[in-house]
């Protein structure tokens, strides 16, 4: 089963960094008041946990400790830890800390294309679960590149060029495609990502 451990803890704040309160991130926002983010634990997120509205000082005050105990219960509010493979765990961690609905959703509809038969709710069940686990027993590299390329086409749709450049990077570095072939094609989506960026750019200028 899954963990989330030290090591993993570390990836986290080296990705996440401190705090921020960006008026552009509705991350950032809780009870209607823009509060702020740190360590990757978002007022909104921290407010579900502690079941009251944070203050600004709270969350630029918070431990690593509170981080920490932060990521334990949320990981398992979203039912992370029945996956069987440590690596698996982490992608679908990073994701699930973007949105976990939509994170859900995108690792049923990949379990679909790979004629598992789960309802894409957004939640992740038991059904999911089981089949995430058999997807990655059968082929670890197709389940795993493929939720990562499905997930890079949801950042995209997103349509927030302020944020892309940054949420792909960070699946490049920290949770890169699986074998050669896979880290080739992930670049050449990501390129293509960017191409295609810039050109709405220009066409809006």
């Amino acid at each position: 089963m899954a963990q989330l451990t030290p090591q993993f803890f570390q990836t986290i704040l080296k990705i996440e960094g401190g705090y921020q309160n960006r008026a552009d991130d509705l991350g950032n926002y809780a009870c209607g008041q823009l509060i702020g983010t740190n360590y990757g634990v978002s007022a909104v997120a921290y407010s579900t946990w502690v079941n009251r509205c944070p203050t600004a000082d709270e969350i630029k005050g918070m431990t690593t400790d509170t981080a920490y105990n932060f990521y334990a219960w949320y990981f398992d509010r979203y039912n992370l830890y029945p996956i069987q493979s440590q690596q698996l765990f982490e992608l679908l961690a990073n994701n699930t800390m973007g949105s976990p609905a939509n994170a859900a959703r995108v690792e049923q509809t990949a379990l679909n294309k790979l004629g598992y038969s789960v309802a894409v709710d957004g939640i992740r069940g038991p059904a999911t679960i089981s089949a995430l686990n058999a997807a990655w027993q059968k082929d670890p590299a197709k389940l795993y590149n493929l939720i990562r390329q499905d997930w890079i086409t949801y950042l995209t749709n997103l349509n927030k060029p302020q944020f892309l450049q940054g949420w792909l990077s960070r699946l490049e570095n920290y949770f890169p495609p699986i074998g050669a072939a896979a880290a080739g094609s992930g670049m050449l989506l990501i390129l293509g990502v960017i191409i295609l960026l810039a050109t709405r750019s220009k066409q809006r200028a």
